[in-house]
């Protein structure tokens, strides 16, 4: 898969190249605001490049719907009664009146967040996203040091995490500063999931590319790899 970009106008439209054995080009926008492209690997880049360019206006328009649905989904989210997802499974959301502190915990099957103004949705969208990324600090860090160990013998240095909110990936690496990104909203998913994600990045510092060694080597580690990247590419990432 390769990444791209086109400019229309003033817009920068992101997208992923997929070569396959298709007779047309064939362009998605999923839900997650990403563009995939496939193409069989005959048709220059170029071709591909103008076609991009010229559905540029159906992308844009498709991007804002789910842009549109998506705010308008997380707007009825964080009302009492909805489930917020934490490692995989349903929690049940309390919104409760703050006399002081605005806050977020965990409360046995629920998710009990303390806001002033219950319908302040920034708000409590702000409150929820902080208590993902301070829950990423202990669930990642812990994630690493399972997984880790397991990689030592192929002369992998351990990296540094770094968390982020990304739309197009569940994490990534880089090799020059020796690190791995997290995606947040792995938050969501099961800690298996999480495992394996870092278990990819951390693949990536041995072998660069998606290639039989790359694939060889998750094998030889973690089994069972292919069933949490289903799980994960049903989500929309990896």
């Amino acid at each position: 898969m390769e990444n791209h970009t086109v400019v229309y106008e003033n817009n920068t439209i992101s997208f992923a190249l997929i070569r396959k054995k298709v007779k047309n080009i064939n362009l998605k926008v999923r839900p997650d605001l990403t563009v995939v492209v496939s193409a069989n690997k005959t048709v220059p880049f170029n071709y591909i490049e103008r076609f991009v360019r010229e559905k540029a206006p159906w992308i844009l328009k498709n991007q804002k719907y789910f842009a549109d649905n998506d705010r308008a989904e997380k707007k009825l989210e964080y009302t009492s009664g909805k489930n917020i997802y934490y490692l995989g499974r349903p929690y049940r959301l309390q919104v409760l009146t703050a006399d002081k502190k605005q806050q977020v915990y965990l409360n046995g099957d629920q998710i009990c967040l303390y806001v002033k103004d219950a319908g302040d949705f920034s708000t409590k969208e702000k409150l929820i996203q902080n208590w993902y990324r301070d829950q990423a600090k202990i669930v990642f860090h812990r994630s690493i040091e399972r997984i880790y160990p397991m990689v030592t013998r192929s002369g992998i240095e351990k990296p540094s995490i770094t968390i982020r909110t990304m739309k197009t990936r569940w994490g990534s690496c880089s090799w020059k500063k020796q690190k791995i990104t997290l995606n947040t909203e792995l938050l969501k998913t099961p800690e298996s999931c999480i495992d394996y994600v870092v278990l990819h990045e951390l693949a990536h510092f041995k072998h660069r590319k998606h290639d039989a060694d790359f694939y060889n080597f998750l094998s030889e580690i973690m089994p069972d790899w292919k069933e949490y990247r289903k799980y994960l590419k049903d989500k929309g990432g990896l």
